[in-house]
């Protein structure tokens, strides 16, 4: 056998470059192989007859896809989610952040059936809309899933978080927290507890990139609070900008009739755009690209704008609302610290002690290299 091999390796090699001119068929006439045989060899080494028209096909959607992708960018897109999905490139988004239908017979815009689905579709319909979050995202990237509760083929009541998390999980995603939105205000059951709350499901594409807690920390109970034994024993214990995020939101209003959300229009089932705000901060950088594929009334386009990221998204419906609110929004000049109060600022403050630190001098040269790679050249030369 061993003897045989490389006359084998010859035959291969020789049905391989008969392939290149030749039919499954012609190559089959010529060499005897069964044409099974042929083509499993060709499947073995990239060279089956499609196989250029294949990857010609893939690099024509991939340009079709990021022409699609910068046309859409920071404007208000009318489509159906899963059409806009495939419109978007593999791993283009750093953040979905959207909260789908509960298909509770809510009626968006003018299409009654839109919100009322049997279970097992609407089930599916999400599914794939998952899966196409999942293959948009950016390695690193996040998806961020706010979901309430549906009712299922018996016509029970089911909480939607319990129905996504494993499909989230078999799509690739890794699962990294399970945020509750209070909810302070709602209907009253006869029967059972009144619904105070959502949920946010967080998942991210492997090993997630970006987290920035600053911006979302908490008053702290106690800022006073000094450590009692080790290293920094006397010294404050906590962090001067709050205490750490936690995966109790409790400080975000819903949108009721009076929100200042809903002073250009109406939509029947909108978020707050600081509920947005906070896991855009939260998982992004400036710049970035966030999608929200059930754009609605432009909530996450407005956070997005507002905290300086691009931003895509699309619906059916209500998209002059959402156009005449992205219009209005405008780019924050300061983000805002929530953790940090007048109380901690003082006890910082009391605890704060001068330190001084000799100056190093700095040759010309030396000076000149940092304005560089500071990006201070021009007032360099100009100081010159």
């Amino acid at each position: 056998m061993t003897q045989n091999l490389p006359i084998e390796i010859d035959q291969e090699a020789e049905v391989l470059s008969l392939l290149k001119t030749n039919t499954y068929e012609e190559v089959h006439q010529q060499t005897g192989w069964s044409r099974g045989r042929i083509y499993t060899l060709a499947l073995k080494h990239g060279a089956r007859k499609t196989e250029l028209r294949i990857v010609e096909r893939h690099a024509e959607r991939r340009k079709r896809q990021l022409e699609s992708l910068q046309a859409m960018v920071n404007t208000t897109t009318t489509a159906d989610v899963l059409d806009f999905m495939s419109g978007l490139p593999d791993d283009s988004v750093s953040l979905h952040f959207t909260s789908p239908p509960y298909n509770l017979g809510k009626r968006y815009g003018n299409n009654p059936g839109a919100d009322v689905m049997r279970y097992t579709y609407f089930h599916g319909w999400l599914m794939q809309v998952i899966s196409e979050m999942a293959r948009t995202l950016k390695p690193g990237g996040v998806v961020c899933l706010n979901t309430g509760k549906t009712r299922d083929w018996e016509d029970t009541l089911m909480p939607m978080d319990v129905m996504l998390f494993e499909d989230l999980r078999r799509s690739g995603l890794t699962f990294q927290s399970r945020v509750i939105w209070e909810v302070k205000h709602g209907l009253t059951p006869s029967h059972r507890l009144a619904d105070r709350h959502e949920t946010i499901l967080v998942f991210s594409k492997g090993e997630q990139v970006t987290f920035n807690p600053t911006v979302a920390r908490m008053i702290q109970k106690n800022p006073d609070k000094k450590a009692f034994k080790g290293p920094n024993k006397g010294k404050l214990s906590g962090n001067p900008f709050g205490a750490h995020p936690s995966d109790m939101w409790t400080d975000i209003n819903q949108v009721g009739h009076n929100h200042p959300d809903r002073a250009m229009g109406d939509h029947p089932a909108q978020f707050p755009v600081k509920l947005a705000k906070r896991a855009i901060m939260l998982y992004t950088g400036p710049g970035e690209l966030v999608c929200d594929p059930f754009r609605g009334s432009g909530s996450t386009a407005v956070a997005a704008k507002e905290c300086h990221r691009n931003f895509v998204g699309a619906d059916l419906f209500y998209g002059d609302l959402c156009e005449r609110r992205v219009h209005a929004a405008q780019p924050d000049s300061f983000t805002p610290l929530p953790g940090v109060s007048d109380q901690s600022v003082a006890v910082w403050q009391a605890e704060a002690k001068r330190v001084d630190a000799q100056a190093i001098a700095l040759s010309p040269a030396k000076d000149k290299l940092m304005c560089t790679q500071l990006g201070l050249l021009e007032e360099f030369k100009l100081a010159a």
